[in-house]
Formats: structure tokens, C-alpha cells, sequence
């Protein structure tokens, strides 16, 4: 294929799985020889240690608030300048992730006259559809979005076809899930949190991480927790930062199981986490994919998993990689981690599904779009 000009927009570098994949993605169409720029409002977060050299980054340097927002004034600000790099560059192709990055790009886009063919991702379940205001506004960027989208791009075909029940054209949506990130070097550093896991005492190692937000529901994850630590010796590691930590913290204590949980906050080294866990745990309400349970299961760990929309079905083969459990129902989550701690999906198993992810299946999946 000869080589294009190709840019993927996130508006941050900040811990996230849409701009971890963004990252990759990018890193991995490079590699092919295409003319890559990641284009960032704010550059700053963890992720952006992952940028290849071979991915031109292009940052305009905005600032960002603590909850990832830039507010109204710099938002407009924002897409003027968008429109005027991509007048500029003249890409032959712009990929774009979450929904806000989404419709500022459609809007630069046509602000800039830009030829270039659009690709929007999508990485969550729609709301439910209601008539207030919001819903209306929601239904008016979607349109916009989706009358200047090329192809759409759901990672998950829960999600796709989320998608085209909401109006959109089966034949526009294609169905890319994430990759699985490259395996990094078995972990050499130590880390202050391994040693208060330690600290812990003894029993198996329940592991989850995500934003600490309603979405993920680390809240029923701690109530099953606690009905398992009632019958057998454990301990639980929430990785991750957000809005909800303190409230999280609190739980655990009025559930009395703050002695046995730990919550070393965000860690840029899936592999050092992973290595601690004897089992994966993921609550969460709404997974339009799951990237952290193919990441478990890429190291050989055990998972188990609401049966949130869509992700984590898709990705577990409908139960039969992993237990899959009601959503908020912290009775059975408490059961399925039970039970897979005493008879566990083999390691070969769960590696060889994770193994479908791969960067370089899901390269060729992106790549295909510009053909």
C-alpha cells in the first residue's frame, strides 16, 4: 500500500483505554511506513511515553482540567486551531476517539475544507434515549459526526450494533476491537504499593483496575469482596484514580475490609500489576470492549466480569473464558471469584484468545480502511 498522511486526534495523553489504543495504533501504522502524526490538545499523561519516534506529535498545549475538560472558551479556541493544522497538513485520513474528539473533528474538518477520509471510534454503549435536552444536543452531534464520517469504527459488535440501531448505516460500521499492547519486559522495578500489598497478609491477590468512576462500579467489587473475605483469606488491589477514590476508601471501611484492600492509584506497568494477581476482576456497568481483560488474560490471569454491554462477552466467548455475572449483583460476583480461584481457566487458554487482539491483526484491520 503506498504510503499516506495519516493523524490520529485524542484531546489528551492522560491514563485512558481509548488513549492507549490511539497510541498504539498510530505507533503500529507508522512502523508500516505511513506518515503518522498524533495530534493532542494537551500531551501530558502517561500514554505519552508509549509514542513511537516514528509518530510525529503534534500538541497544541491547551490546558486541562483535573476531570479531562477544557471549558467552553478554550474548546473554541481548540477547534479554530484544529481546523487550521488540519488546513494546514492536508491528511489523507484522521482517526478520532472518544465522542467529544469526535465531533470537534467533524467540525474542523469541514471548518478546514479538509478532503480527508474520517474515521470516528466509538468505546462505549449509547445512553439509553430520552427527551431531554441533553439527548437532543447529543442527537445533533451524532448527526454531524456521522454526516461527514467515512466509516465508523466500533470496538466492540455490541457497540456496532448499538450503532445502528440509533440510525446509522451497517454498511458504514466496521468492527475493529482494541489491540492487545506489545508484551513489555518482565517487571524488574519495585514499587512502594508492592510492599503494602505485603503488608496486606496472606491469600490470593484479586486485582481490577479503571478509572475509579460509576462506570467501572468499583463499589459492587468491594461488597463482593467483602462477602468473600467471610468465608476465605484474600486481597484486593484497585488500580486507578478518579473522582470516586475517597468515597471507595470509605466503603471499605464501613464494610470493615480496609485492612485487606489497597489503592495504589494509577501504575503505567500493566505487566508489574498483572504479576501481582491470582485473579482479574472487572465491575463495571457499560464496557464497549474491555482492553484490561485481554490485557489479564495476555499474562495468564484468571478473569471474571459483569456482564456488562458489550465488551466483555464478546471477549470472553460468552462465559465460557471466565465467569460472567449480572451487573451490580455483588452476591454473584462474591460467588464467581470463589469459584474461580479453586478451579481457574487454563493459563494456554486465556493466552490464546488474548492472542486474537494482537497489534498486528488489528493493524491490518485499520489499514484495510485506507485501501
Amino acid at each position: 500500500m503506498l504510503s499516506k498522511r495519516i493523524v490520529f486526534h485524542v484531546p489528551s495523553l492522560r491514563g485512558g483505554g481509548a488513549e492507549r489504543v490511539w497510541v498504539l495504533m498510530a505507533n503500529e501504522l507508522a512502523a508500516r511506513g505511513h506518515e503518522v502524526t498524533l495530534f493532542v490538545w494537551n500531551g501530558e499523561g502517561p500514554n505519552a511515553s508509549l509514542r513511537s519516534d516514528a509518530v510525529q506529535l503534534m500538541d497544541l498545549g491547551m490546558p486541562i482540567s483535573k476531570g479531562g475538560r477544557f471549558g467552553k472558551a478554550l474548546t473554541i479556541r481548540g477547534l479554530l486551531r484544529s481546523a487550521a493544522f488540519y488546513r494546514r497538513l492536508q491528511p489523507d485520513a484522521v482517526f478520532s476517539g472518544p465522542d467529544f474528539a469526535n465531533l470537534i473533528t467533524a467540525l474542523a474538518l469541514y471548518l478546514s475544507l479538509s478532503g480527508a477520509r474520517f474515521f470516528p471510534s466509538f468505546h462505549a454503549a449509547a445512553a439509553l434515549p430520552t427527551k431531554d435536552l441533553g439527548s437532543r444536543i447529543a442527537g445533533v452531534t451524532g448527526s454531524v459526526v456521522a454526516a461527514r464520517a467515512t466509516k465508523g469504527i466500533a470496538v466492540s459488535a455490541g457497540v456496532g450494533e448499538d450503532l445502528v440501531q440509533r440510525g446509522a448505516a451497517r454498511e458504514r460500521i466496521a468492527v475493529i476491537h482494541n489491540p492487545l499492547p506489545p508484551a513489555g519486559a518482565t517487571p524488574t522495578r519495585t514499587y512502594p504499593w508492592q510492599a503494602e500489598l505485603d503488608a496486606l497478609g496472606s491469600g490470593p491477590v484479586i486485582v481490577t483496575a479503571g478509572r475509579l468512576t460509576r462506570v467501572k462500579d468499583q463499589s459492587t467489587l468491594l461488597r463482593a469482596f467483602a462477602q468473600l473475605v467471610a468465608t476465605r483469606p484474600a486481597r484486593l488491589v484497585i488500580f486507578g484514580e478518579g473522582p470516586l477514590l475517597e468515597p471507595l476508601r470509605s466503603e471499605a471501611r464501613a464494610l470493615g475490609i480496609a485492612d485487606r484492600v489497597l489503592f495504589p492509584g494509577y501504575v503505567n506497568d500493566p505487566a508489574a500489576c498483572y504479576a501481582v494477581a491470582d485473579l482479574f476482576a472487572l465491575s463495571s456497568t457499560s464496557e464497549g470492549f474491555g482492553n484490561v481483560l485481554i490485557e489479564a488474560m495476555a499474562a495468564g490471569v484468571p478473569v471474571v466480569s459483569t456482564d456488562a454491554p458489550y465488551g466483555p462477552r464478546e471477549i470472553l466467548e460468552n462465559g465460557r473464558l471466565g465467569p460472567l455475572v449480572p451487573v451490580g449483583d455483588a452476591a454473584a460476583l462474591a460467588d464467581a471469584m470463589a469459584r474461580v480461584l479453586v478451579d481457574p481457566v487454563p493459563m494456554e487458554r486465556l493466552r490464546a484468545r488474548a492472542s486474537d487482539f494482537a497489534l498486528p491483526i488489528v493493524g491490518d484491520a485499520y489499514e484495510a480502511l485506507l485501501a
